[in-house]
């Protein structure tokens, strides 16, 4: 990553910032960190949240891809953790010390792999620590700080045990060396025991020759966040605020945000020293880049359970075990079909990406082997190779299906992007999938994608309302009737609901919760379990992604689907599906009655009885096509072939009937409207889907043929159409594209085009980038509809 201009380096840099990722103990989401930090003029800022890195990659991406002209701001990853009872905390000052320090958070939410048991599951993820001993096995290359107040070395000196407040700095001064230990001091204006604290902890610096740091420990930007911060505490103990404030367990003032440079000069003027050390410690543990978070990909090879491969290497398995496929799949392959197949095997040799078919195609035939029904999905059913390995069940070269939607060199962008595999599995025996990784490739080289739940308006409503004591039973009514996504949004929502109970938020109470609901915004509230996307790892996952435990005795990295994608790593998502299971049971009594078990992607399209079923409607019980939706459209287009159901599945949701394309599909399906077409040269593009862009592939197809876009340009179009929440982005892009198709109209490269219909196309896919569905994906649901139907016909 790279981006903006550098500054010249201030005499400060904050090295203990947390975030919302610290859960119930940070205030400001990572992404509004960096833009704070570097509108108060810092070159660096620290993250250390507690015992967590899954702020880091949304903080570097903020930070370091800053707007045009805007300045840059360098991470240093750290964390807090608890060492033997008292807060410490260590920075990164290399690759290798980054991966120490994943190690040590996996440790502090985990503990040691080889005594790991389900009877212990869960029983860490809310006490994470580590001990003496593990951070001694880690200490390469980490910085190391004392601590806050709470530290065990402020807390020796407060009990006035100068001696063992000596021992305890020799004891880390051993292990880390010169240089990369530094005694924490901090000032928060709490008082004169604060202010002895920090001069007896600055006098102990100076006797013993150990260089002493000043930090803020920020965990807010201002007075909003405060608030916040405060109801995060006291919920986390289940109190009131007014009760844990009784109790001394709120910060006594609100002096724990995020201080400007200047403004830590003002308060260290005479000591900047410590200032000093603060930037010294920056430019020794700078460098850090997404890479470093990014595990290497698994070493099929050396899977537990053994696949019979010898000294085969990946490449030449893939070949075999997709030539075993095509003679399942197609027999004697045609001489297209098997050009296809070396194209695709060459690409996937080249990029490297064998192995990652293989731990697929594994899982698939595990799952066979089992008598679990499974099916790929998504852009994978664009690949002949997924197909003939089993892991689909479209047929790409007889559908037309564009395999460099899936994978190709273009997008790699010299990344090595892994392609994106999606498989359902019977939703019952999901699980047992599952646990067959866990055990094929080593608890501790996977994991399961986490899911970050951010705060929306019910949740904030709820815990902000019972935090300031409002009953449960009311915080718990009025945010049931709160609707949208951002906390913000709901605030005269949540006005007008109090006034109709007769609420007063005109006191101290009621501003309070309107303004922490504004405060609740892009905050983290927890960290879940994906419904299926493992990762795995040829090494210790735990030291590129920490891994934590869940409740339910599975592990999972605290990273989501979003940070794994802006870090480049894999995930193998196995999904659930119930109508999987619905249709194995079938082929189950089928075979018994008739000794054949039918298979999915032979049954032939074209059955008069199952598509006279489907033109009634009587589509109840069938996959996809039994909404009412989907239904009364049915009743109207009369779908008489698989491509039919491709686009109903496609067409049939919230975004496309929202941006009206429905019925304009409808009626020329009907011929009661003439098929148009936006311009001439997007007849072949378009014709099957009656003139209406419906498939991210079109969407791809008219950037090249009318922009003359590259694949990988059309591509990087695609991906931002990808991301809604980023529209400002995507009608910048439609604006060149708008530009690239008037210039190419007027080289005559392409027939003539207007201003008026290249907006119109554009337009058209602003309103698209709300629904574009990957036309691989429709195909597999669709044949999946259609043997649901069949089987319901037949």
């Amino acid at each position: 990553m790279a981006g903006g201009t550098e500054r010249v380096a201030v005499d400060y840099v904050e090295l203990r910032a947390h975030t919302c990722f610290s859960f119930s103990d940070g205030a400001v989401s990572a992404e509004a960190l960096a833009h704070r930090a570097r509108a108060l003029g810092y070159t660096h800022l620290g993250i250390t949240d507690t015992a967590d890195l899954g702020g880091i990659p949304k903080f570097a991406v903020e930070a370091m891809t800053p707007p045009d002209g805007e300045p840059v701001v360098r991470p240093i990853v750290g964390a807090e953790m608890i060492v033997d009872g008292h807060p410490m905390a260590f920075l990164a000052r290399t690759e290798q010390g980054y991966q120490h320090l994943a190690a040590l958070v996996t440790l502090a939410r985990v503990g040691q792999w080889e005594s790991w048991e389900k009877k212990a599951q869960g029983k860490r993820r809310g006490r994470p620590k580590v001990t003496w001993a593990h951070v001694a096995e880690h200490a390469k290359d980490l910085h190391a700080l004392t601590g806050p107040a709470s530290g065990a070395l402020a807390s020796l000196l407060r009990a006035g045990e100068e001696s063992e407040a000596k021992r305890y700095l020799d004891r880390w001064r051993e292990l880390f060396g010169d240089g990369r230990l530094s005694i924490e001091v901090q000032l928060h204006h709490t008082g004169g025991h604060e202010a002895a604290l920090a001069a007896e902890l600055i006098a102990l610096a100076e006797r013993e020759g150990v260089p002493w740091v000043a930090t803020q420990d920020p965990r807010y930007m201002d007075e909003r966040g405060r608030l916040v911060h405060d109801i995060l505490t006291a919920l986390r103990y289940d109190l009131t605020i007014d009760v844990a404030a009784e109790r001394g367990l709120l910060h006594p003032n609100g002096e724990w945000r995020l201080l400007s440079p200047a403004e830590m000069a003002a308060r260290w003027r005479g000591r900047e020293e410590g200032l000093r050390e603060s930037v010294r410690i920056a430019e020794e543990c700078t460098g850090f880049t997404l890479d470093w978070m990014r595990p290497p990909l698994p070493d099929f090879r050396k899977a537990k359970l053994g696949h019979g491969m010898g000294d085969e290497d990946d490449n030449h398995a893939l070949r075999r075990w997709t030539e075993e496929g095509m003679r399942e799949r197609w027999g004697e392959p045609a001489p297209h079909e098997r050009a296809q197949i070396e194209h695709e095997l060459e690409l996937i040799g080249r990029l490297g990406f064998a192995g990652f078919f293989l731990v697929m195609a594994d899982a698939v035939r595990f799952a066979r082997r089992k008598g679990i029904l499974c099916q790929g999905r998504g852009s994978a059913a664009n690949s002949a190779v997924a197909f003939c390995l089993g892991i689909t069940a479209v047929d790409p070269v007889k559908h037309g299906l564009l395999f460099e939607r899936f994978l190709s060199e273009a997008r790699t962008d010299g990344k090595s992007e892994p392609p994106d595999i999606d498989v359902d599995f019977e939703h019952e025996r999901r699980e047992e999938v599952l646990d067959y990784m866990y055990e094929n490739y080593d608890r501790a080289h996977a994991a399961i994608t986490a899911v970050t739940q951010c705060f929306h308006a019910p949740t904030a409503v709820q815990d902000a309302m019972r935090a300031l004591g409002y009953p449960v039973a009311t915080a718990l009514e009025i945010s049931k009737r709160v609707h949208g996504t951002e906390p913000a949004g709901c605030v005269d929502a949540v006005r007008d609901l109090a006034e109709r109970r007769e609420i007063d938020l005109a006191n101290a109470r009621g501003r309070a919760l309107l303004t922490a609901l504004e405060g609740f915004d892009g905050l983290a509230r927890l960290r879940s379990t994906h419904v299926g996307g493992f990762v795995l790892s040829a090494a210790p996952l735990g030291h590129f992604l920490p891994v934590e435990q869940t409740t339910m005795g599975r592990t999972i990295v605290q990273a989501d689907k979003d940070d794994l994608d802006m870090i480049g790593v894999p995930k193998f998502d196995f999904l659930g599906l119930g109508a999987l299971t619905m249709v194995r049971i079938a082929f189950d009594v089928i075979e018994q009655h008739s000794g054949e078990r039918p298979r999915m992607y032979a049954i032939a399209d074209g059955d008069a009885k199952t598509y006279d079923i489907i033109q009634r409607g009587e589509t109840i019980g069938m996959f996809q096509i039994e909404s009412r939706a989907q239904i009364n459209s049915i009743l109207h287009t009369k779908p008489d072939h698989l491509y039919d159901l491709v686009v109903q599945v496609a067409l049939i949701r919230p975004g496309p009937i929202q941006a009206s394309f429905v019925n304009p599909y409808t009626q020329r399906r009907l011929g009661k409207e003439p098929v148009v077409f936006p311009h001439p040269d997007l007849e072949d593009i378009l014709r099957r889907t009656q003139g209406i862009p419906i498939f991210q592939e079109q969407a791809m197809a008219i950037a090249m043929q009318l922009g003359g876009y590259t694949g990988a340009q059309a591509d990087a179009l695609r991906r931002t159409m990808g991301n809604i929440r980023k529209k400002g982005k995507l009608e910048a892009a439609l604006v060149q594209m708008k530009e690239a198709m008037l210039a190419r109209s007027a080289s005559g490269a392409i027939k003539p085009l207007s201003e008026e219909i290249a907006a119109k196309i554009c337009d058209d896919l602003v309103s698209f980038a709300n629904y574009g569905f990957p036309e691989s994906h429709a195909w597999s649901f669709a044949l999946i509809a259609y043997v649901t139907a069949w089987l319901k016909a037949n």
